[in-house]
């Protein structure tokens, strides 16, 4: 994948979006199959739904791509507007713990401890994709 910038504007948007839909998800006014990520995700990480918001918004602007799910991988394109510093991320499954490259870059250790919104997405890719709602 490519370094490929999304527009700021479409940055934004996508935010203010997964922001709205966390909030009527919590609230219980959406009841699909993302809120049930989104509830999952709320509960298990309690008091970041704005981590919430953000894993959504990657997942809206599509930045997960499938790398080999045999071996449960996915690279997650960067997004400047998010604070990406790289073109992509390398995401796998360890077990049944979630990694990420961007734990050895800056501000690892944070990320790692709090897990990243690149993992997020994921979780909201993979979700979509066992219930068949991906293209």
């Amino acid at each position: 994948m490519g370094r490929v910038y999304l527009d700021e504007r479409a940055v934004k948007f996508a935010l203010k979006k997964a922001r709205e839909k966390v909030r009527r998800c919590v609230r219980g006014l959406d009841r699909d199959s993302v809120c049930e990520v989104v509830n999952e995700l709320t509960v298990s990480f309690a008091g970041r739904p704005q981590w919430v918001a953000r894993g959504l918004a990657r997942y809206m602007l599509q930045t997960v791509k499938p790398l080999n799910l045999r071996v449960k991988a996915w690279l997650v394109q960067g997004v400047p507007a998010l604070g990406d510093r790289h073109a992509s991320y390398l995401v796998w499954l360890d077990g049944d713990k979630y990694k990420c490259t961007c734990f050895t870059h800056a501000y690892g250790y944070v990320r790692q401890a709090r897990i990243c919104t690149h993992i997020a997405a994921v979780m909201f890719y993979r979700r979509q994709r066992r219930l068949g709602e991906e293209e």
